[in-house]
């Protein structure tokens, strides 16, 4: 991931709500489930004072809106929900990028903020959730806390202070932490070109490698 949808000899294809990943000739599929959303990427631990950095970015279906949903901070130590976020109100936006922010962000992370609450996660092992009601959609559980781990089968391993887990596929679940997030330099706002292409143009592009990468505009 954290190249940051810049992974070599891939191109990401969008047909209405599937997306295929042409990764190294294969061919991944990641079709929408119920959800349309996705925790794309964290920062739980800034370097200081964490408020100023941290923030929690979502992936999913451009204009849905966010009542019913959920962020949910999970204690790695007994297991239990120690914070919860209402995301009621929002909307994901065109580029299909939600990104959730304290009031204490910096001026660059303040202007591409679409909700401002509290995501200063415990800095783990620990686990963030996204829920629709009282239905689990998504988590990611980074460092293992053993019995209590809430994320998705493998644990994604620890960042350092000032780092984030991101999905290394935008959009793409495999339901794997280990596999699908790993640590690196942060990225709110940043998304793939989606590349809409008929399907007798796949033959040909898993033989490119090509991935467009666009950020959003800033907020004034």
């Amino acid at each position: 991931m954290k190249k940051k949808y810049q992974i070599a000899g891939s191109v990401l294809i969008q047909f209405g709500l599937m997306s295929v990943l042409l990764l190294g000739g294969a061919i991944i599929s990641t079709t929408a489930n119920a959800s349309t959303v996705l925790i794309q990427e964290v920062l739980y631990d800034g370097v200081g004072s964490d408020s100023d950095d941290v923030f929690t970015e979502l992936n999913g279906t451009p204009g849905l809106l966010l009542d019913g949903w959920s962020l949910l901070g999970i204690n790695g130590g007994n297991g239990d929900a120690y914070r919860r976020i209402d995301l009621s109100g929002g909307v994901i936006t065109s580029d299909g990028i939600f990104v959730v922010a304290t009031a204490s962000a910096n001026s660059d992370l303040a202007m591409l903020t679409d909700l401002i609450a509290n995501v200063d996660w415990q800095n783990g092992p620990d686990a963030v959730q996204l829920w629709f009601g009282d239905m689990l959609m998504d988590s990611l559980q980074y460092g293992d806390a053993g019995i209590n781990n809430a994320g998705e089968n493998d644990v994604a391993a620890l960042a350092m202070a000032g780092e984030s887990l991101s999905r290394n596929v935008f959009g793409a679940d495999t339901n794997n932490n280990a596999f699908d997030f790993s640590a690196g330099t942060p990225s709110a706002g940043v998304g793939p070109t989606v590349v809409p292409v008929p399907a007798a143009a796949w033959l040909m592009l898993s033989a490119l490698g090509i991935v467009g990468v666009r950020r959003r505009p800033r907020r004034r």
